[in-house]
C-alpha cells in the first residue's frame, strides 16, 4: 500500500486504521500485505498472529488468554497511543516519519502498540511495520 510522497498525518493514521481493521477481521495476510517490512523483524502473517495472540510475544500469554484484535469502533476506552512524529532532521535513510498506534484487544484498547516507519521515495510513501510490543 503506497501513500502520497508527502503523506499527511491523517493519511498515515487512516492506513494504520485499515491495517487494524484487517487484523480485526482475522485477515493477517491482508494486514501483512498492507505494509512493507524490514527484513530485520521477519514479519509474516503467522508471526503477526502469534505476537498479537501472545500480547507482544510470539508464544502463548502466561495465563493462557488468547488476544484478538477487536474492531476499533467496538473497543471500550481510547487508544493509549495514536501518533505520527516527524522529527527535525533525518529519521534515518528514506524515513520521513514514525508512527505508533495501540491495538484494541478483546474488546478494549490495550497498551500493545504497533510502531511504523514511513519511508518516502519519488514514487510515494510506504508504511513499514517495525515492532508490536507493550509500551
Amino acid at each position: 500500500m503506497h501513500l502520497p510522497a508527502a503523506p499527511s498525518d491523517t493519511q498515515i493514521l487512516d492506513t494504520i486504521d485499515a491495517w487494524i481493521a484487517d487484523l480485526a477481521r482475522g485477515d493477517y495476510a491482508c494486514a501483512h500485505a498492507r505494509t512493507a517490512h524490514d527484513a530485520y523483524y521477519g514479519w509474516t502473517p503467522a508471526l503477526l498472529r502469534a505476537v498479537i495472540e501472545g500480547y507482544g510475544l510470539p508464544e502463548p500469554y502466561a495465563d493462557g488468554t488468547v488476544y484478538r484484535v477487536t474492531p476499533a469502533a467496538q473497543a471500550s476506552g481510547a487508544p493509549h497511543a495514536r501518533c505520527v512524529e516527524r522529527p527535525a532532521g533525518e529519521v534515518g535513510g528514506a524515513a520521513i516519519a514514525e508512527a505508533c498506534h495501540s491495538l484494541p484487544l478483546n474488546g478494549a484498547w490495550s497498551d500493545l502498540t504497533a510502531t511504523f516507519r514511513v519511508d518516502g521515495t519519488a514514487l510515494g510513501g510506504t508504511l513499514v511495520l517495525q515492532e508490536i510490543h507493550v509500551f
